[in-house]
């Protein structure tokens, strides 16, 4: 009996090494571990060229077939965060002013299109991968007869690596 006893004694106390043991630190992800950042923007005012302008009524659509739902979050009056794909080499808006509006010769839309290099990261098993955006360049699709409500687009970070500034400004 008294062997009985030490054998089950021995499996528990094997079993309960092998269960704490088996839980790692990474089995967790913390909420502070960088993760994939998301593009800032932020509406400057073509004329002052310093001054924030919140575009009236807008509304950002990806012109991706598979994705159907309005993106933006937006932070404050002037920015807003927006998604890159992180599959590819290039993602593509329609940014829509007075999207609201009843009037559809008030509605205007630009499509702009965002390219550059993802970078895959390893952050840890529980958290997986990020991914960077290193070079990112702009493209703004014009329109006949000065027809876009977007002036022009400035990158000011062409590495998208956080979320703690503005990486594009876009004037209008």
């Amino acid at each position: 009996m008294k062997l009985y006893k030490t054998l089950i004694l021995s499996i528990c106390s094997l079993v309960a090494l092998y269960l704490s043991s088996s839980c790692e630190r990474d089995d967790i992800c913390a909420e502070d571990t960088p993760t994939t950042p998301l593009l800032i923007i932020k509406f400057i005012d073509d004329e002052t060229v310093s001054d924030i302008k919140q575009p009236v009524d807008l509304e950002v659509r990806s012109t991706d077939p598979l994705i159907t739902n309005s993106l933006p979050n937006i932070v404050s009056r002037d920015s807003i965060l927006i998604p890159l794909r992180t599959g590819s080499q290039i993602t593509e808006f329609e940014f829509i002013i007075n999207a609201t509006n009843e009037d559809p010769n008030l509605v205007n839309s630009d499509v702009v299109s965002f390219q550059y290099t993802a970078v895959e990261e390893y952050v840890s098993t529980a958290c997986g991968f990020r991914v960077s955006y290193e070079g990112l360049t702009r493209t703004l699709t014009q329109e006949e007869n000065d027809g876009n409500w977007i002036k022009r687009i400035t990158i000011e970070e062409d590495n998208v690596t956080d979320e703690t500034a503005a990486h594009v400004f876009i004037f209008h």
